[in-house]
Order: C-alpha cells, then sequence, then structure tokens
C-alpha cells in the first residue's frame, strides 16, 4: 500500500497591487498552521518518499515549514505544471510518480487540490465537503501502482483541517 498526502499550502497574503500571486508569501498564522501540521505528520510517523510542489513562493513556503518537523524530507519536485494546475494535470503528474516512492506528498494550490481530493475521497463524503482550506491537509491510501491512480484505488484515511 502507499500513502498520498495532498497538502494545499498556508495561508499567504493577499494579493498587492502590482504584485505577482507567485511571490506571495505565507503569512505568520498560515506558518503556524504548516508547523502543527508537521507535527501531526510526524506523531502519526507519516515520512514522505518523494515530493512533488509548486513552484510558487506559498507552496515552498509550506514544505519549508514541514521540513522542519519532519526531517530528512527528500529533495522536491517543483514541478511548472504544479502551479495552479487542474485536477487533470494533477492526476497526470501523480500517475508519473516513480513506483518505488512509498509516501507521497503533493503540496499546491486550489481549486485543483480541492477538486482532486473530492475527486479521490468520493464527492459526497462528508469529511470534504466544507472544501480544502488553506493549510487543509488529506491523506489517502492508494492501493496498486501510482501509474493506475484512480478512485477506486483510493482510499481517505484522515482529513484535517485547521
Amino acid at each position: 500500500m502507499r500513502r498520498l498526502v495532498v497538502l494545499r499550502h498556508g495561508a499567504a497574503a493577499g494579493k498587492s497591487a502590482g504584485g505577482n500571486d507567485r511571490d506571495r508569501p505565507l503569512t505568520p498564522d498560515g506558518r503556524r498552521a504548516v508547523e502543527t501540521l508537521g507535527r501531526r505528520l510526524k506523531s502519526d510517523g507519516l515520512r514522505p518518499d518523494h515530493v512533488l510542489c509548486s513552484p510558487a513562493r506559498r507552496a515552498r513556503e509550506t514544505l519549508d515549514g514541514l521540513a522542519g518537523m519532519l526531517d530528512p524530507l527528500p529533495p522536491a519536485d517543483f514541478d511548472e505544471a504544479l502551479y495552479l494546475a487542474d485536477t487533470t494535470t494533477l492526476l497526470d503528474r501523480l500517475r508519473a510518480v516513480p513506483g518505488g516512492a512509498r509516501c507521497l506528498l503533493l503540496i499546491g494550490h486550489n481549486p485543483g487540490l480541492e477538486e482532486l481530493v473530492r475527486g479521490l475521497a468520493n464527492p459526497a463524503s462528508a469529511a470534504v465537503r466544507p472544501g480544502l482550506p488553506a493549510a487543509g491537509l488529506a491523506i489517502f491510501e492508494i492501493f496498486g501502482s501510482w501509474s493506475a491512480l484512480t478512485q477506486s484505488s483510493a482510499r481517505l484515511a484522515a482529513f484535517l483541517a485547521p
């Protein structure tokens, strides 16, 4: 069995006039929420051996916040396609993960991540009905290979919202 840990970046600063969306940093509350998640993942014994992360600053800072708790994290793949990716792109990237990865951490953005989580969890799942907030996390158990990932091969094991 494999594990997929889907994490929406922590709360980010608003868009400033003329600012670039990709450069938005985490807020202090966003940093605290990510550190809390890191402690929870550590206490649950989750150790990602592969990381896919959006290259946006807020996603990178989210990964940095986890790294302090989950040291050592493997090097991350900062994939340009993950920046504001839709569900189809996210699934394509997940299905391309090397077969040896047992626990994958995916950090990205809504609405794509929320749609992915709902699709894998079952859209009617009460746990995911409110959506995937900033620093929201879903953990799936994956039965089978990454390349064959579908709704029927995933089971929602945990859903955490700050």
